[in-house]
Order: structure tokens, then sequence, then C-alpha cells
């Protein structure tokens, strides 16, 4: 079963350059296709930020996804966000823990700036050691440039969640 997982993940990555979410679903939401969203309670919840090559910024895109991460957490004030940015291999590792970390950061401040408060945020940087695929294509990569989001309860524990997939963003506001 587990060989089977793996061969589809590796097949869907190499087919569309996105990993599917039956491969990945309950950690990580849709990577990087955005045919689907999912939605936590009515709110839409980002579990995932890509990045382009060497990027650390976020384009409209990813900020209007933020701003529902925002409005799900401002309606929970007792849940918390864990942001954990992460890079590919390319380039060396010193490198990738501070573009990873940059990444955190750059969705904290985000965060922090639709105002949420810095004591709800966690963040940390796996650097390129945690990769989802390995690989050595760019665009297989894209995966690997995230920064992932995890919502905590009160007790800054990663909260368990009930996800229904969307057809479209647009349907989860």
């Amino acid at each position: 079963m587990k060989l089977l997982t793996t061969s589809l993940l590796f097949l869907s990555v190499g087919i569309s350059g996105c990993v599917s979410n039956e491969a990945i679903y309950a950690d990580y939401g849709d990577l990087a296709c955005s045919s689907t969203t999912t939605v936590l309670e009515g709110h839409y919840w980002p579990t995932v930020v890509n990045f382009d090559f060497d990027k650390k910024l976020l384009d409209a895109q990813q900020q209007h996804a933020l701003d529902q991460a925002v409005k799900l957490l401002k309606s929970n004030p007792r849940l918390n966000i864990a942001i954990i940015g992460s890079a590919d291999n390319s380039g060396k590792a010193e490198y990738n823990d501070q573009l990873a970390k940059a990444r955190a950061d750059v969705v904290a401040n985000y965060l922090q700036r639709q105002g949420l408060a810095v004591h709800r945020i966690v963040t940390l940087a796996s650097g390129s050691r945690e990769p989802f695929i390995v690989s050595n294509n760019k665009t297989n990569n894209r995966v690997n440039r995230r920064t992932q989001l995890i919502l905590l309860g009160d007790d800054f524990n990663p909260v368990s969640m009930q996800y229904n997939s969307v057809a479209s963003h647009s349907s989860a506001q």
C-alpha cells in the first residue's frame, strides 16, 4: 500500500508538476495546483504557501489565501499557527536554512500586518532537510519551496482538522 501511494505521488508530480491531494491530503492539502482548496468549519485554510525558485515574496494570490487564514484565526482566538519554512535542495545547506527562515518570517509578518498577534505565531525553518519529494528538477521541486501552515490549539499543539475539499478558492469564501 505504501509503495502504491508513493508511486501515485511521483506519477502525479511527474505528469502535472503537482502533488495530488490523495497522496498528501492529511499532511499538506493541495500543494501546488490550486485546483482545490481546503475548508475548515466553513473557512478556507491554506495548508501550504509555495514560493518560486530562490524567492521569498508573496504574490497577490498567496496574500489572498493568507487573508482567509487570518479570518479563521481571528474568528477563533484560541487557535494559533505554526509556520514552517522550507527550501529545495539547490544550493548550500546554510543558504537554504536562511531562505527557509526568511520564507517563514515573510508569512508571519504578513499575518501580523493583517492583525494577528505575534504571540499566536510560531515560526520554524527546516531548510532543505525535510523535502516532500527528492528531485533535482526545478519544476517538481516547487513543492519543496514552501511554508507549511499548521493550525495549533491554545496549548500550541497541532489541532486535529476535518477537511472538506471544494472546487475553487472563490467558493470557499
